[in-house]
């Protein structure tokens, strides 16, 4: 007779069910049947412009992504679910008149999530977060109004995904199912070249990103028991963007970005719109004070020879 078993498996339970399922395959090597799906972060571009910081530091807080327009799928070997919203802040401090340096923060909100195809998994172990580092080169034109911004960031996410388990050969008399959630820490990485330009209280910017897509493989084949996760950080996207901001006084800025991915896997997106608030910190910078110069007079032709004396009682 055979027998049919579901074991749900946690972060708090796994040690001892690993452990259970182990000595279970001791005496022959079990092969399973995988489903698994993952809760990565929207993909997005580099969101700084490249105009030269005013003020010694700056916090931006806002949503690299505001909704979901379209998704769909773009790799039939993977399953992903996206956030619709992702709240992100940095805080970066200015090196030099044209270097910047910076922590960042992001988080994906699982509420917001959609499936890139229907037959994949449900992934419900909360929101995708992550943490890293930014890098900003601002390089100056000879038009003082235009730079060209070369952004980087490193990011580190913590990403829930699931993954159903079924024994279907050397099963020990028991067809069973482990049902296994958990987090998997994946690195991405992302380059931005963002030309800008300066006009009033008006700054304009596109832009070119290029960032990997963290993902997993939906279904496959496995022998014995899998302790580690199938989540990698996928190829590099291309994201085209465009955007500006507006002084709202005392160096505070609004700015919006709309955006693009026009190549990548696993997922296909519609356009995209981001939207920041820059708050500044520190003493803004003013211009440099006029040097005094001496006055300039017109010069004078000199006097020529005197002329003849008059004669005497003239």
């Amino acid at each position: 007779m055979i027998g049919v078993g579901v074991i749900a498996m946690r972060t708090s339970t796994r040690p001892f069910l690993l452990a259970a399922l182990a000595l279970a395959t001791i005496a022959a090597c079990n092969v399973n049947r995988v489903n698994r799906a993952a809760l990565v972060p929207h993909m997005t571009p580099t969101l700084r412009n490249g105009a030269p910081m005013e003020t010694p530091g700056e916090i931006t807080i806002g949503a690299s992504s505001l909704a979901h327009t379209t998704l769909g799928s773009t790799d039939d070997t993977a399953a992903v679910e996206v956030p619709g919203t992702q709240a992100e802040g940095n805080m970066r401090l200015r090196v030099g008149q044209h270097v910047a340096l910076g922590l960042l923060y992001a988080e994906g909100f699982d509420s917001t999530a959609k499936k890139i195809k229907e037959t994949q998994p449900d992934v419900e172990g909360g929101n995708v977060r992550g943490w890293g580092f930014t890098l900003a080169g601002m390089i100056p034109t000879s038009n003082p109004n235009l730079t060209v911004g070369i952004n980087s960031e490193l990011v580190f996410w913590s990403v829930p995904w699931i993954e159903y388990s079924t024994c279907v050969m050397n099963c020990g008399g028991v067809q069973w199912t482990v049902v296994r959630e958990d987090r998997a820490s994946i690195s991405q990485l992302a380059v931005g070249v963002v030309p800008t330009f300066r006009s009033g209280n008006m700054t304009f910017w596109g832009g070119l990103s290029f960032r990997n897509h963290p993902t997993i493989e939906q279904k496959g084949t496995e022998v014995g028991v899998d302790i580690g996760d199938d989540v990698e950080e996928g190829s590099f996207n291309t994201v085209l963007s465009a955007g500006g901001d507006l002084e709202l006084g005392g160096g505070f800025r609004a700015g919006l970005t709309i955006y693009q991915v026009v190549h990548g896997l696993p997922a296909k997106y519609g356009p995209s719109l981001a939207a920041t608030l820059t708050i500044p910190l520190g003493r803004r910078d003013t211009p440099p004070a006029a040097t005094p110069t001496a006055p300039v007079y017109p010069a004078y032709p000199a006097p020529g020879p005197a002329g003849p004396s008059a004669p005497p009682g003239y």
